[in-house]
């Protein structure tokens, strides 16, 4: 399996039972990066707020904690708050991984299935 990051993204990457603990936990912020399109053809991951994956650094750093909530019904989350990034395969969410990681949000993960393997999973 190839790392989307680099260095030691394997200790950042969540799998499905993983993430299906994350989404009973307020304390975690999963953020679908999917585009508007792919949102509304199969819908997001439970539990997780919408972002595409160009936006979301500006969101995170740019927009202020009231705009934050207002927007998006979830506190804005600290550069410590553990992050789950999740996208179609798992290749975008890794890019976004990584380019959070170099803004200095420490605890970021990358739901590597994505949605791919979040749809297989339901249906069995």
């Amino acid at each position: 399996m190839a790392n989307c990051g680099g260095g030691d993204v394997n200790d950042f990457d969540m799998n499905y039972e993983q993430l299906l603990k994350a989404q009973d936990n307020c304390d975690i912020l999963i953020i679908d990066v999917r585009e508007h399109a792919e949102i509304n053809k199969t819908g997001a991951l439970p539990g997780s707020i919408h972002i595409p994956m160009c936006d979301v650094a500006d969101e995170l750093t740019k927009l202020t904690s009231d705009k934050f909530c207002e927007k998006y019904n979830r506190d804005l989350p600290t550069k410590e708050t553990k992050l789950v990034f999740s996208c179609m395969s798992g290749k975008r969410s890794g890019v976004v991984q990584d380019r959070m990681k170099k803004l200095g949000y420490t605890n970021v993960y990358n739901y590597k299935g994505g949605w791919s393997e979040w749809e297989q999973k339901q249906k069995c």
